[in-house]
């Protein structure tokens, strides 16, 4: 038994009471990251092209009506050890085109052969012992397509506002947070190049007209959250005189 089978029924309330200092609803969190992956892509015209999207930890499924709305050519996957959640992904995901939900048990590889071109990770980490860290990346690692982009999103333990509502957050009683640059050597251990990492979150709703300026403050390790956007593609060898 996974420990978010016990949550799995009350995420969504006790997410709200948990954000409710920040102004905005958790819906807005879910879609802002499928938002910031679709901005990155876009940039690159590779958003709306045909492409599959994992959404490893993908909890109860409240970011594939995103990830489909969003990407509308891609098929999406999402995977969690809480069969609990899988079992409310599928219902409260009924009828949503594109998607479907795996179970997988913990400490055990993933159980399908599927490569991905987005591997999307969201808040997960930090509820997994970091011994298990490099592993777990190198798995996700050996699933990826040759151009494909690996996006985790973590919070920021540099933003003591994150640490205020992770310390009083239930479902994060286990969490210990991923310091963004052991985050950047964490996947470079685990064999990823292209490793970029870009802080987000800086505004409460109160201030949320000044979010369109948040791309420009991605290098400032004080937004509330961060992530890490990394590929496979292989360094080009260097010639030796």
């Amino acid at each position: 038994m996974s420990e978010f089978d016990k949550y799995a029924l009350d995420y969504n309330q006790m997410h709200a009471e948990n954000v409710k200092s920040s102004g905005y609803e958790p819906a807005f969190f879910d879609e802002y990251k499928v938002k910031e992956i679709y901005r990155v892509l876009s940039a690159e015209n590779r958003a709306d092209k045909p492409m599959s999207i994992l959404n490893f930890g993908c909890g109860i499924g409240k970011s594939e009506p995103f990830l489909v709305q969003y990407f509308t050519k891609a098929d999406v996957l999402g995977c969690d050890v809480s069969a609990e959640s899988i079992n409310i992904a599928r219902q409260n995901n009924q009828g949503l085109e594109r998607a479907r939900f795996e179970h997988f048990e913990e400490g055990k590889s993933l159980p399908f052969n599927d490569v991905f071109d987005i591997i999307f990770i969201a808040n997960v980490f930090h509820h997994i012992p970091r011994k298990f860290h490099k592993e777990i990346l190198a798995d996700l690692r050996s699933r990826l397509a040759s151009d494909g982009s690996v996006f985790m999103f973590e919070h920021n333990p540099l933003n003591p506002l994150t640490v205020h509502t992770v310390n009083h957050c239930p479902f994060d009683a286990d969490a210990v947070l991923l310091n963004p640059f052991y985050s950047v050597t964490l996947f470079r251990s685990a064999g990823f190049t292209e490793v970029k990492r870009k802080f987000t979150l800086f505004f409460p709703s109160l201030f949320g007209v000044l979010r369109r300026f948040e791309p420009l403050l991605s290098w400032l390790p004080l937004g509330a959250q961060y992530y890490i956007r990394a590929g496979k593609r292989q360094q080009p060898s260097r010639r030796l005189n």
